[in-house]
């Protein structure tokens, strides 16, 4: 079993694209990010994973997710977790259609994809390299998608990546879209100084003071005291009152940095690392521009016991016309397609108490079963939802660690 998951490189929010309510985010990186430049190349592979249903306890703090993110960090995935909201300190309340949650997820999603164009600390900085050091692939990196339980649920919810970037592009700058961009360049930005620079401290030798692992909250509290679990002590009332107001003021900074509303005109960093401004297309019309060249990564999709086919009346969803079941409202139909039209692993147990194994065994062949189909199931036996049996989850770790490499050589 892969060791327990190491405090993240970025705590922070941002506010989801359905109503601006306060998500809390963190972001662990790999190895290929460290500060050793005889560290595998970043090569922007990155996963994002969604939790079991909050009013039962369910948050990023999950016991069988934090097993599934350490494997997938550990395989260099980049990884981001959140929580829903109404989970931890995220704001809000769990809804009863699961509609917000799907575009709370959209939202991580849109992060994550500026997130990982924006951070390259190293292919900049010439000193950064060593001379028997390959060159970062040019493929488009993955971006897994996943979830477990009711994060499985909403992950088979939410629409193809294409369209959820639409509603990045060029988003209203005063938007929730616009905020999430913004926020993912600069934190990006922040991370490429940070680390460019400790890397380049080691190639000439020089001892930084003390690297010690410093976990950065933004947003709220920052610094090494963030706190590492859901359930410790800390004051909810700072992500509504205070938090929110810094995050309004850092993302005014942003705005006024760009010069988006006015001047179209843009702070970037040349080769040597100075900054300087650089005119980019006209927002006169108050819109963020487009990324040129903008990494979309490939997608895939990774499912553990998911919640499929049912309405649990423990759960007390309102699911019977969503997009967990079959249906032929088109929104609905393009969520499931894209399980098939990309590489997705459903992985559950055949004595899931929410889920009949028949059922689970019905829907994982009729989705193999379609032409061209790149979906495909593990059953795990004596595996319960829960994963507590003896040996199912190192079963399934197994699995998720196959799948994931399969998808790096792709």
């Amino acid at each position: 079993m892969d060791k327990g998951l190491p405090d993240p490189a970025l705590t922070f929010t941002i506010p989801s694209i359905q109503d601006g309510t306060v998500l809390d985010c963190r972001i662990y990186h790999p190895a290929s990010l460290s500060a050793n430049p005889r560290s595998p190349a970043w090569t922007k592979h990155a996963a994002i994973l969604a939790h079991p249903y909050a009013p039962l306890g369910g948050s990023y703090d999950d016991p069988v997710l934090e097993v599934i993110a350490a494997t997938l960090l550990r395989c260099g995935y980049l990884v981001a977790t959140f929580n829903f909201r109404g989970a931890g300190h995220s704001a809000g309340k769990t809804s009863w259609s699961a509609k917000p949650e799907r575009e709370d997820y959209m939202s991580v999603v849109g992060f994550i994809v500026y997130y990982i164009h924006t951070l390259d600390p190293f292919k900049a900085r010439k000193q950064c390299r060593l001379d028997n050091e390959d060159p970062a692939p040019t493929a488009s990196p993955t971006l897994l998608m996943a979830g477990y339980s009711y994060g499985a649920m909403v992950t088979m919810s939410i629409p193809p990546l294409t369209n959820i970037l639409e509603l990045f592009a060029t988003p209203e700058s005063h938007a929730h879209a616009a905020q999430i961009r913004l926020r993912a360049e600069s934190l990006a930005e922040q991370q490429n100084d940070v680390l460019g620079d400790a890397r380049a401290a080691l190639l000439q030798h020089r001892s930084p003071s003390s690297p010690t692992k410093r976990s950065i909250r933004i947003g709220g509290e920052e610094g090494s005291q963030s706190p590492r679990h859901s359930g410790d002590s800390f004051d909810r009332r700072s992500f509504s009152g205070d938090h929110e107001e810094g995050f309004r003021h850092s993302v005014h900074e942003l705005l006024h940095k760009r010069k988006v509303l006015r001047h179209g005109l843009h702070l970037h960093k040349d080769k040597h690392g100075k900054r300087s401004h650089t005119p980019e297309q006209d927002n006169a019309d108050g819109k963020l521009h487009a990324i040129v060249g903008l990494t979309v990564p490939k997608t895939a999709y990774l499912l553990v016991s998911p919640l499929q086919g049912i309405v649990p009346h423990l759960l007390a969803l309102n699911l019977a016309t969503s997009a967990f079941t079959r249906s032929r409202h088109p929104e609905a139909q393009a969520a499931e397609d894209k399980l098939v039209e990309n590489h997705t692993l459903a992985i559950f147990g055949d004595t899931d108490v929410f889920v009949g194994i028949t059922k689970l065994r019905s829907w994982e062949q009729r989705l193999r079963g379609q032409d061209g189909s790149k979906f495909r199931g593990l059953e795990v036996a004596t595996g319960g939802h829960f994963w507590v049996e003896q040996g199912v989850l190192v079963k399934a770790t197994e699995a998720i660690k196959e799948f994931s490499a399969e998808l790096l050589d792709m």
